[in-house]
């Protein structure tokens, strides 16, 4: 009982003090004005988002002004919507987007492809969701079924008509290729410039970077470190930051941040615990700057002198264009490398080594089917897939593909069919009319 009381006589007393000292505790909450609350709420929405809504909603308002000038001037093929846009409901949005999808055109009268009407129409959700504060789901609403039918007949016909999206995606960077540019010098230690251009490769190759501002928003000694487990120097990747797929919002935010270890290898000069300690060594002293990467010295006598990098951060644009500026001198190469190139290079190496996709999902730090589309076949497997398609079905190295993160390997030479024998393998075998499983242990 009395120790309520006591309760009850400091709740009072801190209710007298807060009273008669109002400014006790002013400064621990924030005071933001509504313009900076609501620049906060925009800065959710990714720029590149904000800009292809904007460009989707330009091109509804020019469609919908002159379908609207037709009308007036007696075109009968349409109805005429008269209310603000505000006030249109879920059949306004359905018929008008119905008819929007069908008859878009490119600035030349030309159709769209499948790719650019579904951006169209994803734009065109998000600007009723976030932008108008509308409750309407175009994808999933049933009373905006006819506009999801129209969205799907455009992109069926623009497929059959051949309006195929350009592609622009990097290639993955082969083993010739890398060869090569160590053979040409186009990758060493020898110089500032080289070997903070080689960091850069086997940083995107072994950890799965993506382009400039991932590389820029690197630390020194915060996201890369070496360190020492079971008597091996390792160098240690940690995703402890906000990324580009991982921002720690409401839907990500239990999604795991990767760790990816490197070890030594037998070639010293592609050794990445071996190149990151030397450009480490080169970096200046009581440097200032918390970026990894440093501006290079450009003068001979400053690198006589063993200064190799300045107290500055090199550019976000500048490190993007590394791996481009890496292969464009070289002859004969038709394909697109990039800094994505890197990534994509980690993701169909560890594939053509075996490794399950969910292991190189864990390396890479894919959290979907997206990894999919960074595997890539090469010349060899292509070669391999010629073969076995020529002889029959036989191959020199065959690979099933059974459940996750369980294969076995066919070799002709020694007949020797090897698995895991913790793993089980199931085998289906398709007839005309039944489907046998056979189960391995």
């Amino acid at each position: 009982m009395e120790d309520d009381l006591d309760l009850v006589l400091r709740y009072f007393e801190s209710k007298e003090s807060a009273a008669t000292n109002p400014a006790a505790g002013s400064d621990r909450f924030a005071t933001l004005s509504t313009d900076e609350i609501q620049g906060k709420l925009d800065a959710a929405i990714p720029p590149n988002t904000r800009r292809k809504e904007l460009w989707a909603v330009r091109i509804f308002d020019q469609w919908f002004e002159q379908r609207h000038n037709r009308i007036l001037h007696g075109d009968t093929t349409g109805l005429l919507v008269l209310k603000e846009r505000h006030e249109w409901n879920a059949c306004d949005w359905n018929y008008l987007l119905k008819m929007f999808i069908l008859e878009v055109r490119k600035v030349d009268g030309t159709k769209y492809n499948a790719t650019t009407l579904r951006d169209i129409f994803s734009m065109m959700q998000h600007y009723l969701q976030y932008t108008l504060k509308k409750e309407l789901n175009l994808w999933k609403d049933a009373a905006c079924r006819d506009a999801r039918m129209a969205l799907d007949a455009a992109m069926k016909e623009a497929t059959r008509e051949g309006l195929v999206p350009g592609t622009n995606a990097s290639s993955p960077i082969p083993a010739t290729l890398e060869e090569e540019l160590w053979q040409k010098g186009r990758l060493a230690t020898t110089s500032p410039k080289l070997l903070l251009f080689t960091l850069v490769f086997y940083l995107g190759k072994q950890f799965a970077l993506r382009g400039g501002t991932e590389l820029h928003g690197l630390r020194y000694s915060c996201e890369i470190q070496l360190q020492h487990e079971d008597g091996q120097e390792l160098l240690v990747y940690c995703e402890n930051r906000a990324t580009k797929t991982k921002n720690a919002g409401i839907k990500r935010r239990f999604v795991p941040l990767k760790t990816v270890k490197a070890s030594h290898t037998a070639d010293h000069d592609r050794c990445l615990p071996c190149i990151y300690k030397l450009y480490v060594d080169k970096r200046p002293e009581n440097c200032t700057v918390q970026n990894l990467f440093l501006v290079w010295m450009r003068s001979d006598a400053s690198i006589q002198q063993g200064r190799w990098y300045q107290n500055a951060p090199v550019g976000r644009h500048s490190l993007d264009g590394i791996v481009r500026e890496l292969t464009a001198p070289l002859t004969g190469v038709t394909e697109r490398y990039t800094n994505q190139s890197l990534r994509k290079t980690c993701a169909s190496t560890l594939h053509r080594a075996g490794f399950a996709r969910e292991d190189i999902a864990r390396v890479t730090g894919h959290s979907s089917t997206a990894i999919e589309r960074y595997i890539q076949f090469d010349v060899q497997d292509h070669v391999k897939v010629s073969h076995a398609l020529q002889s029959g079905g036989q191959s020199s190295s065959l690979s099933i593909d059974t459940e996750p993160e369980r294969s076995v390997e066919a070799m002709e030479q020694s007949n020797v069919v090897t698995a895991n024998p913790a793993k089980k393998m199931r085998l289906n075998i398709n007839g005309n009319t039944n489907t046998v499983e056979i189960v391995f242990e």
